[in-house]
């Protein structure tokens, strides 16, 4: 199996080692390729991992755009490759993707450029205008996978593809996602890229409501939320993510479909919204320079540290806490046999990961609380969506939620045990 990774950074090492972790416990045979830009700095995203690095090699370009304009001068490093993982940033997704199509190898991403306006009128994914070549070569393409979106679109899948198997009649009239992003440290620091979480948090979120697209302004139409095993109420407030049009897409019934995001760190970039600070406008005297309060914010903004640091600020105490927690509230409308009476039932699936700092021991020290289960996540669907490829015919453009069904029980509950053995929680109940 010859996994080849375009970008190392803090997500992609995480998957890496997963995977390596996860071909050890099924004999599988792996190796890595690693393409990037400076090979030094990728490898200090391994400085806990250097046994991975015995079965990896590193293609270092100035640019991906050399590889996308000359592919057979790389038909060496490319072939008989299993699948090519796009780590990098989305607007590379096509690239990689047909590079893919080139060497016959699958393809993954983490992420999809929607934040622009023919992905709002269309409601689909770039990446999708592909499938057909994908499904003719017997090829898959995984995209959007991480935690969330990713682990919760499998689990929303998974419980969906459940209720048509019941002796009742059963109706999704809502899905409802709600994110907790929290850290608590005595420095500003930041668990993602700073850039993409402005740009993200600038876009209006939308929402389904009666099967039609809604918009509201940033930060508005907050609402009060309990997270399982977080001990304070939260306040969420509306976000635009791949999941919205992801779950729209699988299940078009469902008229209504929302996602919410809270925690310290949301926290912040509110305060910075409503001080006017996200603003594209330009400063006041600098109209000629094209200079923005926006480029300014993202300039001056703390950037993401490096592995060894984060693992610093854990050990010193300087990040005490975090936790990520992603959970989907599914309502129902159920329709007994002899009852005329529709019953109204909740059911709340997800995941948490509460033990942050419990990374020190193990190879993934240094990630950070976002990283950890995106990487977790993305590489266990990647893995055991490549084991069973062959029994399930499994090909084409793929989100996460139609996994289950092509899966089956047997592996669907395997990818649950595998995440908690990796410190994740599932959750799931009725309310």
């Amino acid at each position: 199996m010859k996994i080849v990774i375009f970008g190392v950074g803090a997500v992609s090492s995480v998957i890496a080692r997963v995977l390596y972790e996860l071909s050890k416990k099924s004999s599988t045979e792996i190796e890595f390729l690693f393409v990037v830009r400076d090979t030094k700095k990728a490898k200090t995203h391994f400085f806990k991992n250097v046994e991975l690095l015995d079965d990896a090699q590193f293609l270092e370009v100035s640019k991906f755009d050399d590889i996308f304009a000359n592919p057979q001068e790389y038909k060496k490093d490319f072939k008989k490759s299993t699948i090519f993982i796009n780590a990098s940033i989305p607007s590379y997704n096509i690239s990689i993707m047909k590079l893919a199509l080139l060497f016959d190898a699958n393809y993954a991403d983490l992420a999809s450029d929607i934040y622009n306006d023919e992905v709002m009128s269309s409601l689909k994914f770039e990446q999708q205008t592909l499938n057909e070549e994908f499904d003719k070569k017997s090829l898959f393409s995984l995209i959007n996978l991480g935690i969330s979106p990713g682990i919760t679109n499998f689990l929303i899948g998974e419980r969906i593809f459940a209720f048509s198997n019941l002796p009742y009649q059963t109706k999704v009239t809502k899905i409802e996602i709600n994110l907790l992003e929290e850290i608590h440290s005595k420095q500003l620091i930041f668990s993602w890229s700073p850039n993409v979480a402005i740009e993200e948090i600038s876009y209006r979120p939308v929402f389904f409501k009666k099967n039609k697209l809604k918009s509201v302004e940033p930060f508005s139409k907050s609402r009060t939320y309990k997270f399982p095993y977080f001990k304070n109420f939260v306040e969420v407030y509306p976000v635009f993510q791949e999941e919205l049009i992801s779950l729209k897409q699988s299940f078009e019934d469902v008229a209504e479909i929302r996602m919410f995001v809270g925690g310290n760190e949301i926290e912040l970039m509110k305060n910075l919204y409503q001080l006017n600070l996200l603003s594209n406008k330009y400063c006041y005297g600098y109209q000629d320079s094209k200079i923005s309060i926006n480029s300014i914010i993202k300039d001056v903004i703390p950037k993401m540290k490096s592995p060894e640091v984060i693992e610093d600020y854990v050990k010193d105490k300087i990040i005490k806490y975090a936790e990520f927690s992603a959970i989907a509230d599914i309502s129902l409308e159920i329709s007994y046999p002899d009852n005329p009476k529709k019953v109204k039932s909740t059911e709340s699936i997800g995941v948490s990961f509460n033990r942050y700092t419990d990374l020190l021991k193990t190879p993934y020290s240094g990630s950070t609380y976002i990283s950890y289960p995106t990487g977790i996540g993305a590489g266990i669907l990647i893995f055991y969506t490549l084991l069973n490829k062959k029994h399930n015919k499994i090909k084409g453009v793929l989100v996460s939620e139609k996994l289950p069904a092509l899966l089956g029980a047997m592996t669907n509950d395997i990818i649950k045990r595998e995440l908690t053995s990796y410190k994740i929680n599932l959750m799931n109940s009725i309310k």
